[in-house]
């Protein structure tokens, strides 16, 4: 131990190399030495790591998290050689060290007094990046979060990617513009800008676009479309043109938006949802891709645990909450990603997809979906649910197809307008002359790709940082991982890494053990569910009941009580089994792991022993 202490030795055995620096990491160092050309007097990247040591009351999981900062630091720092310093600094109480770490903006944890730190300073010219604390929780993008800081400082603020955001909800905040009431009203208080647009201002150079725009800024590399309403020929004139120019573009449509409340000046008048549907219905005709604005996608599986926050218990079946099963795992920017909430999503049929393209599909839903109307779906969610049984034979249910919630077009795209732009000014010589600097493009060069995403609400605040129990939408992760994608795709070849290493053996036992209880169950549910209904139709006939009207017999209301209370002690007494059943699988494994090599090595030691017994009797 003590001679293998001293050599620097390290072998990366997990799939994927976890533990050795991506390739998006690697190539924000080459191009920091190029940068440097090999100059010894050039200024250098230099990474102040602040982790408390030594002190009482600093967690030991907080220790551990730093040491792990370090090593994939000390990473960074064997990769770039002498174009990084890396400065590791012990932030004790009342030290010089803890005056620098809170001069460079790092956040004090602990008591006062007895404050402990666990933070980052990348300085590289004049421009500095802090992460201020390294959340244990957010270990698995440990590595985008330094890289994302080291790019940040390597690049000029102007040299950062251009992308242009074109809405017609009110993303960036301010008074509402779709209520004069509140354009009017200047000491109304100011909406802040919606998340998602805050955190792309933190990697990219946003721009904002007017949603009636019939040009794109040349310099726009990448551009978000939300929720384009009634839009002019012109403006899918302008996007036509944008996508043939090989740039990127990636668009929300929703059947029922809900932060689109229509124009109606009274504010207790406006509805969520009522604005009405959006489209492309130029370009998706061109591309053959159907989207349905009439109808949203309600889906029994993941239906559960889905509550709107402002339904009030009432169960949404329309209201998504995914998993990873309604991901492609072949895409780097859904590959990675938990958990995503789409209220009232629509849906793309690419059947008739146009020659050249191919539509890959990023979001699903499960094969037990329907469309259903998107208005009423808010208020006759339990209708909804009965429906999917409608027509089961064996009590199961069941939906009419799998839909696609988002895809992504890629090919080689040709102009939906062949005659040239619309509404174009024949008379006006400055508008002819225009054309003729920046004729019409037909088709792109090259291979090009486009985003398409049937909802508009998982960018909204209340549903992009929805945190329910240990559910957290990861919706913003998404949308930074598609402009990440479609930018210069650096930080999504570090962030898309898989680091979810679920125990595949474990979920498969218990997914057998729970087969075994499941019909027993479902059929008990169903029992239960039916005395309910039973109970609630005695006790509303009661409640009506006058001195004319025969009362509810209460010997037959105590038999359903009796009988719901049965049900309810078998229900729990087949789930308290079925905890058993998983505790049993776990201590196998558990004994399998911690006991088998030991018992190998035993057995392997006595029969050693009985040989060398024989032979040493033999002799």
């Amino acid at each position: 131990n003590i001679i293998s202490s001293q050599l620097k030795i390290k072998a990366d055995l997990t799939e994927g190399n976890l533990f050795t620096l991506s390739k998006g990491s690697k190539e924000l160092l080459d191009d920091l030495a190029n940068e440097r050309e090999g100059d010894s007097e050039a200024s250098r990247l230099e990474i102040r790591f602040y982790l408390t040591k030594g002190e009482k009351g600093v967690p030991v999981f907080l220790n551990e998290h730093g040491k792990r900062i370090e090593d994939l630091l000390d990473q960074y720092k064997a990769f770039a050689s002498n174009n990084l310093d890396l400065k590791k600094i012990n932030p004790r109480p009342d030290t010089d060290e803890e005056d620098l770490a809170v001069t460079d903006g790092i956040q004090p944890l602990g008591n006062a007094g007895n404050s402990f730190y666990v933070g980052m300073a990348v300085s590289y010219l004049d421009t500095t990046e802090v992460i201020p604390f390294f959340n244990p929780q957010n270990s698995p993008t440990l590595e985008y979060d330094i890289s994302r800081s080291i790019k940040n400082v390597l690049q000029l603020k102007e040299e950062r990617q251009k992308v242009g955001v074109m809405s017609s909800l009110n993303v960036w905040g301010g008074p509402d513009p779709s209520n004069p009431m509140a354009m009017m009203n200047r000491g109304a208080p100011q909406q802040p800008s919606w998340i998602f647009i805050r955190q792309l201002q933190q990697d990219f150079n946003v721009e904002r676009i007017e949603a009636a725009s019939t040009e794109i800024p040349e310099d726009v590399d990448v551009l978000m479309v939300i929720h384009p309403k009634n839009v002019s020929e012109a403006t899918e004139y302008a996007l036509d043109q944008f996508v043939l120019s090989g740039r990127k573009l990636i668009v929300f449509v929703d059947p029922m938006a809900l932060r689109d409340e229509g124009n109606n000046q009274n504010p207790q008048m406006r509805i969520p949802g009522m604005g009405g549907a959006s489209n492309l219905t130029r370009l998706f005709s061109k591309w053959g891709v159907t989207f349905d604005g009439t109808k949203v996608v309600a889906d029994y599986k993941y239906q559960n645990s889905q509550r709107d926050p402002m339904s009030r218990g009432r169960v949404q079946p329309a209201y998504l909450t995914l998993n990873k099963d309604a991901l492609n795992p072949e895409q780097t920017f859904t590959r990675n990603l938990e958990i995503l909430r789409l209220p009232y999503a629509g849906s793309f049929d690419t059947s008739g997809l146009a020659t050249g393209l191919k539509a890959t599909e990023l979001i699903s839903s499960s094969e037990q979906a329907k469309l259903v109307d998107g208005m009423s779906s808010q208020f006759n969610g339990a209708k909804i649910m009965d429906s999917f049984f409608t027509g089961s034979e064996d009590g199961k249910p069941a939906g009419t197809k799998k839909y696609t919630l988002a895809l992504k077009l890629s090919g080689k795209f040709t102009t939906a307008f062949p005659d040239g732009k619309p509404n174009a000014a024949e008379d006006d010589k400055e508008e002819e002359k225009k054309e003729e600097n920046s004729p019409q493009i037909k088709e792109t060069d090259n291979e090009n790709h486009v985003c398409l995403i049937g909802d508009t609400d998982l960018l909204s605040d209340e549903h992009s940082v929805f945190q329910q129990r240990n559910l957290i939408s990861q919706n913003i992760t998404l949308v930074q991982n598609i402009v990440d994608h479609f930018g210069d795709g650096t930080l999504i070849n570090i962030r898309s890494r898989n680091q979810n290493r679920p125990f595949t053996t474990l979920n498969d036992l218990r997914k057998d053990a729970q087969s075994k209880f499941e019909d027993r169950l479902k059929k008990l549910e169903a029992e239960q569910q039916a005395i309910l209904q039973e109970k609630t139709k005695l006790e509303s006939t009661g409640e009506g009941s006058n001195q004319f009207t025969l009362r509810i017999d209460p010997e037959a209301l105590k038999e359903i009580q009796r009988k719901e209370r049965e049900k309810t002690k078998q229900i729990r007494q087949i789930r308290k089994e079925l905890r058993s059943e998983e505790d049993w699988i776990k201590l196998k494994i558990k004994l399998a792991n911690i006991g088998l090599m030991p018992m190998i090595v035993i057995i392997l030691g006595i029969v050693f022993f009985i040989r060398k017994s024989k032979k040493t009797a033999a002799l």
